[in-house]
């Protein structure tokens, strides 16, 4: 039985300076572009083509021939909703854990998002139990790749075809990852980003980008108040660059994801550090992992073989019948560590158990779309039980991944892991 004492019960701590807090590395690129856009704002904000450059320097990293920059990773999925352009009451199927701003462009185009089951190891949708929820009313399958770890993009890609689907892919939280040496975002027929508060910033900011010239002309034109895009979309080196053209405006019914010429400057300058970003990230990951690998009861989600993830967040879950520890007090003492980390995930429940959907909180008392204008219930998510989610989630939490973590960072969240760990192991 170890006799060293944790921080949380009055010991010395792994860190006496806890791990810094800032996320992103800022510097003069940033700065230096930022002044080039004040410096022609006078003229006209976009004078610097900030946007131009972020749309072209994404657009060439991905390999992909369609992009644009929108004001959010929300706004990015709301263009790509937009784009398969559902009747009211349409389906969408999704994960039923990830941030509200995965599903709010389908409530807002006023389809039912439909959750699967997380599948048991990679904590992420369950291809299987998607296809089983598939009706004569599911338009679309939005896959998020939760965590930066990537979803089994073969298994869905093969429902989409045999159901004529398109998938939707949200990579808020894994730019860069790669599922079996494909980078996600260009293996559905459509990628959604988020240059918010994730591996890279722009203080906000979002990308679409696709290689089906149909699905990205209507989404740009919707993210751009419903306009039709009159240019013809060639197939040139920088078809990108081709992607802007004449448009005529309130063709349909849109909505405006317009990025900000000052966003475009920052991410610009962040995407072109990306690679040692991402590096930085696996470097940290990979001394964690290594260290905590023989830990009872700490688990990692699982990643394919051939897989390759980017964190967002270091994920991991608490099995408290085998540590001796629920995962809340685990991540408190972790935190007393030094180790900052974050318990639960969402609350530590899946998205259907929030007012929005368990009380049908949407527009007034109508609760439409999810009770049609008869007042038929089309979906009832007080009654959902998704047996996988439900049980995992409750057991997990994560540290916040940064982009200047040092190895001895990393090599001290791993003693405070194991350290924390073995104090309660030992005390079963």
């Amino acid at each position: 039985m170890t006799s060293e004492k944790l921080a949380v019960h009055g010991g010395t701590p792994v860190r006496t300076e806890p791990l810094s807090m800032t996320s992103w590395c800022i510097g003069d690129e940033e700065r230096d572009a930022l002044m080039d856009v004040m410096d022609g704002a006078e003229e006209s904000w976009g004078k610097a083509g900030y946007s131009r450059k972020l749309e072209d320097l994404f657009a060439e990293i991905h390999g992909v021939k369609y992009a644009f920059a929108t004001d959010s990773g929300t706004g990015a999925i709301h263009a790509a909703i937009g784009a398969v352009d559902p009747e009211p009451g349409d389906e969408i199927i999704t994960a039923p854990a990830t941030d509200i701003g995965s599903v709010l462009g389908i409530l807002i185009q006023n389809a039912i998002p439909v959750f699967a089951d997380w599948d048991a190891d990679t904590l992420n949708m369950d291809a299987a139990d998607a296809e089983r929820r598939i009706t004569d009313r599911t338009r679309a399958i939005l896959v998020v790749h939760w965590a930066g770890n990537p979803c089994d993009m073969d298994a869905f890609m093969d429902i989409g075809r045999r159901y004529d689907l398109p998938i939707i892919e949200d990579c808020s939280h894994a730019h860069l990852s790669e599922y079996q040496g494909k980078l996600v975002g260009t293996i559905g027929d459509m990628g959604c980003f988020s240059l918010g508060s994730k591996m890279i910033t722009a203080a906000g900011g979002g990308m679409f980008i696709s290689d089906d010239e149909p699905m990205a002309r209507r989404a740009k034109g919707f993210a751009a108040k419903g306009s039709e895009y009159d240019d013809e979309l060639r197939n040139s080196l920088r078809p990108t660059s081709e992607f802007r053209g004449s448009s005529r405006g309130y063709e349909f019914l849109g909505d405006y994801h317009h990025m900000s010429p000052l966003m475009a400057a920052v991410g610009y300058a962040q995407l072109k550090k990306v690679q040692q970003t991402l590096a930085a990230r696996r470097q940290m990951a990979d001394i964690v992992d290594e260290m905590t690998a023989e830990v009872p009861g700490f688990v990692r989600p699982k990643v394919r073989p051939g897989d390759k993830m980017s964190y967002y967040v270091y994920c991991y879950k608490i099995e408290e019948e085998e540590m001796g520890v629920s995962p809340d007090e685990f991540a408190r003492a972790l935190a007393a560590e030094g180790i900052a980390n974050t318990p639960g995930i969402l609350a530590g429940q899946p998205l259907y158990k929030f007012p929005l959907f368990a009380e049908e909180n949407t527009y007034g008392t109508s609760s439409y779309p999810f009770v049609d204008e008869s007042g038929n219930r089309r979906i009832d998510y007080q009654s959902m039980h998704l047996p996988v989610v439900e049980r995992e989630m409750p057991k997990m939490a994560f540290i916040m991944a940064r982009n200047h973590h040092t190895d001895q960072d990393a090599r001290d969240i791993g003693i405070a892991i194991q350290k924390v760990a073995e104090y309660y192991y030992s005390r079963k």
